[in-house]
């Protein structure tokens, strides 16, 4: 009998630093499984989306918008969609992307998180629609001066640079669109808008032309305007006339 309890006593004794070490080894085992959840959070942003205002198209178009997508991981493969569209797309390897020219809407972009195997979704922040750039600027006055005068001597053979300095005036606050003509042309030579703000009158806007080489002539003349279609105002350089250099 004694035999017996002193046999069981010594497997007892075996058993029990087995036990022990299962026990401390457990949460160690545990925590494999752990890492890689934490490293899916490291307090990075979140997704998000951002419809913005980029400016506008041709002389007398539409506000053009950027769809700006941040903070998805790395070469996620996204779908984008909106009432009249929709594309799928990916983002870069630090989880932005930027779809340029889209149109004015609500947007939805959905994704798969690796992480949890299932579809997110992100609603896209949306601004006010913009109406043509106008805002709330009344201009008063458009006007060009001649940086290059008349009279100047130019090989006319080689294209010859004109400059000029167009300046638009007003009062408010927010974008005003412009563009210029060449000559009598009525086709946009460039574009652009300019932004009023407090304290902010008027805006001066640099051009510099260049006259087409020409043969067998003694001079060569050129004008530009400078036009707010939004206003409905326009305002004309004078005329630049150049002699041509006798070969």
């Amino acid at each position: 009998m004694n035999r017996q309890t002193n046999r069981h006593r010594g497997f007892l004794l075996l058993a029990a630093p087995l036990l022990a070490s299962s026990v401390a080894l457990t949460p160690a085992f545990a925590a494999q499984g752990r890492p890689a959840e934490a490293e899916a959070a490291p307090g990075g942003p979140a997704p998000s989306c951002e419809l913005v205002a980029s400016g506008t198209g041709q002389p007398g178009g539409a506000p053009r918008y950027d769809l700006r997508l941040s903070g998805f991981p790395a070469n996620q493969s996204v779908r984008v969609e909106s009432k009249t569209s929709s594309f799928r797309t990916t983002v870069d390897d630090q989880g932005g992307l930027t779809r340029q020219g889209v149109r004015y809407g609500m947007y939805t972009v959905s994704y798969r998180d690796s992480e949890m195997k299932q579809g997110k979704h992100v609603s896209c922040v949306t601004p006010p629609r913009q109406k043509g750039g106008k805002g709330n600027v009344q201009v008063t006055k458009v006007e060009v001066i001649n940086l290059t005068k008349s009279g100047g001597v130019v090989d006319c053979t080689k294209p010859a640079k004109v400059e000029f300095d167009g300046k638009i005036t007003g009062s408010g606050q927010g974008d005003v669109r412009y563009y210029w003509t060449y000559a009598s042309s009525a086709d946009p030579l460039s574009s652009g808008s300019v932004t009023f703000t407090p304290g902010v009158t008027s805006h001066s806007i640099f051009n510099a032309v260049e006259i087409s080489p020409q043969v067998n002539v003694s001079t060569v003349s050129v004008f530009v305007t400078l036009h707010v279609p939004d206003q409905n105002m326009s305002g004309r350089s004078e005329q630049v006339t150049l002699t041509c250099a006798k070969p």
